[in-house]
């Protein structure tokens, strides 16, 4: 189930930029999202936050019972969010070897909020969405 909107709060200086994009775009604590990808891929307690999106896509919905629509990607982030994005869906999107999610516009990674101008650049890889 989805939560009602809220500002995650961003975690930084460690590389969970997985967990923070799902948990972004599901709207619910971080942590659910890492305790969740740890115990069902038996990581230990020093596991940092480092996933992959086919782990991601499939913990969302085996784990949170939520189906990620796969998104065309392709071309720069900047281009991804200017001429892809719908109004009223959530994006978890891999750019490189990093996640962002993308609401209402905004890209966010836990670093912060919009994060578009330092990731414009980057090539966008894999892209899914959620109504919402």
């Amino acid at each position: 189930r989805i939560g009602k909107r809220k500002m995650i709060v961003p975690i930084k200086n460690r590389p969970n930029c997985g967990p923070h994009a799902l948990a972004s775009i599901m709207e619910i604590a971080v942590s659910r999202v890492e305790n969740a990808y740890a115990k069902r891929h038996h990581k230990g307690s020093n596991w940092k936050g480092r996933t992959n999106i086919n782990n991601l896509v499939k913990l969302a919905s085996a784990h949170f019972g939520t189906q990620l629509k796969e998104e065309s990607a392709g071309g720069s982030l900047a281009r991804f969010v200017k001429k892809t994005i719908i109004p009223n869906r959530r994006y978890l999107v891999r750019v490189g070897s990093h996640f962002v999610s993308i609401i209402d516009g905004k890209v966010i990674d836990q670093m912060g909020c919009d994060r578009l101008e330092s990731l414009a650049r980057k090539r966008v890889t894999h892209a899914f969405w959620i109504e919402g």
